[in-house]
């Protein structure tokens, strides 16, 4: 049997969804023939698991027949004021960075550093080689010299104070490539700067199919460039107009050009595909057998072009 590979999302609609819910949802992951998963409940918040939550979730999986394949990590910020409800006036609205890996103000980074840390933490729980991290790379980071220095000085920081650790756990943080704040030479020249600094054992590049088409339509540069370093990817299509985290072939993306690109990389299968099941007006069981279908499709091609 292939391994397959799909992120798991928060659905709250049990009552207990981190329990009950989160339990039937890779129920029938596993049943729909998946066998490793991609972490994703939490992402991109600040979200800290206490080791309770850690041994739970590891429990989980193991109970559940699944491995874990990446562990996508709170970006190492926290966008999001503690500040709600009524008669908070401007402090509701206020979006306060607290833990921020890129921060120039240093107790501000070292949060953003602790926060990363945590899912390490969980990375090694659930044996995931690896965490995916965002970086809001800009346009306006690498307008001039000495712009990109400031930019970079923080997260070469924040990655000096994790290398230690990922090279003791075996965890590599993998940098995803995103879209929007900046073009795609700019992409490039900022994951050529951090794979310069850090080896492999460090850091490595999360190639996000979806995103890197609305950033440079019908390329493959960052693949073509730093194919070397790929250690995760969030595999999904769209029409190019927007983010629609379609399943593969329900989009305009070419996948026989994708696949035979990665296959030229030391990337370790399964691919994950990272399409949640919202986008698909049928039931949770349907969805996750028919991603499954795709899955085992792409995943052979993989095989067969290594092959060639």
């Amino acid at each position: 049997m292939s391994e397959l590979c799909i992120t798991v999302w928060h659905w709250p609609s049990e009552p207990r969804w981190f329990d009950d819910g989160l339990k039937k949802d890779l129920a029938l992951i596993r049943e729909a023939g998946f066998t490793h998963l991609n972490w994703n409940p939490d992402a991109g918040s600040s979200y800290w698991y206490t080791d309770a939550e850690i041994a739970f979730i590891a429990r989980t999986l193991k109970e559940a027949g699944l491995q874990m394949h990446s562990v996508h990590a709170t970006n190492g910020i926290n966008p999001v004021t503690e500040f709600t409800g009524k008669g908070m006036g401007a402090r509701a609205e206020t979006m306060e960075r607290r833990m921020d890996y890129t921060s120039p103000n240093d107790w501000q980074r070292k949060a953003g550093v602790e926060l990363i840390r945590n899912r390490i933490d969980l990375a090694v729980a659930t044996a995931s080689p690896n965490v995916v991290l965002h970086l809001d790379v800009t346009d306006e980071a690498f307008a001039t010299s000495a712009a990109t220095d400031v930019f970079f000085k923080p997260v070469f920081d924040s990655f000096d104070e994790l290398s230690s650790l990922c090279r003791e756990t075996g965890v590599v943080i993998a940098i995803e490539n995103l879209f929007g704040k900046a073009d795609g030479d700019n992409w490039l020249a900022a994951f050529g700067l951090l794979f310069e600094r850090y080896g492999a054992n460090v850091l490595g590049l999360c190639y996000d199919s979806g995103h890197w088409e609305l950033q440079e339509p019908g390329k493959l540069s960052v693949l073509h460039r730093f194919g070397n370093r790929l250690v995760a990817t969030h595999l999904h299509d769209n029409w190019g107009i927007r983010d629609d985290h379609l399943l593969p072939g329900d989009g305009r993306l070419d996948w026989d050009a994708i696949i035979q690109v990665i296959a030229a990389t030391p990337y370790k299968p399964p691919l994950n595909f990272e399409t949640p099941k919202d986008r698909y007006a049928v039931s949770a069981q349907a969805f996750y057998r028919r991603a499954a279908t795709i899955a085992r499709g792409l995943e052979q091609k993989l095989a067969s072009a290594r092959a060639g």
